[in-house]
């Protein structure tokens, strides 16, 4: 052990190791007159921008400021949660809209019938479907939610539906 000690005192008597640890104490406290100027130079811009630091009101302010920063928070949490749901609920936005033109009767020719398919993301919508004949044509609007119908749909309109749905 005692040849040990004797090499490390060996060694911390050279001159390398003598200028190794001058370097050493400059970097230390060159380091730290940078954080003091540093540390000087935030607290002059925190005077600047809240006054006084030592003053009892510039904590009032952060806080009046970090109170204004929460309730902006909580506002936009607030519109963001409104547009959601709007846009659950909106039937006036569509998203797909699509027409399919047939021939509804027997016999006829041209595909004068169509349905069109009008929805929103969230499979919300209309179809209008118009079934013309030789003697007239008759116009049914059926409503749909969540890709599907309160009324019973023609083979026409349900394949319409079925190719608009993602799922």
């Amino acid at each position: 052990m005692e040849q040990v000690l004797q090499s490390v005192d060996l060694v911390l008597n050279t001159v390398w190791a003598r200028l190794a640890f001058g370097v050493a104490a400059v970097a230390v406290l060159v380091i730290g007159v940078v954080l003091l100027v540093q540390w000087k130079h935030q607290r002059t811009r925190l005077a600047m921008v809240f006054g006084q630091a030592a003053d009892p009101s510039f904590y009032t302010r952060i806080d009046t400021l970090t109170r204004a920063f929460d309730q902006q928070t909580a506002t936009q949490n607030e519109l963001r949660a409104a547009c959601a749901d709007l846009e659950k609920t909106g039937h006036r936005f569509y998203d797909s809209v699509n027409i399919e033109h047939y021939d509804a009767f027997a016999g006829q020719a041209g595909k004068f019938s169509f349905s069109l398919l009008m929805l929103n993301r969230n499979g919300a919508g209309i179809i209008l479907t118009s079934l013309t004949s030789t003697q007239g044509s008759k116009v049914y609007v059926k409503r749909i939610e969540n890709w599907k119908s309160d009324a019973a749909l023609s083979r026409e309109e349900e394949e319409l539906l079925k190719k608009n749905n993602p799922s």
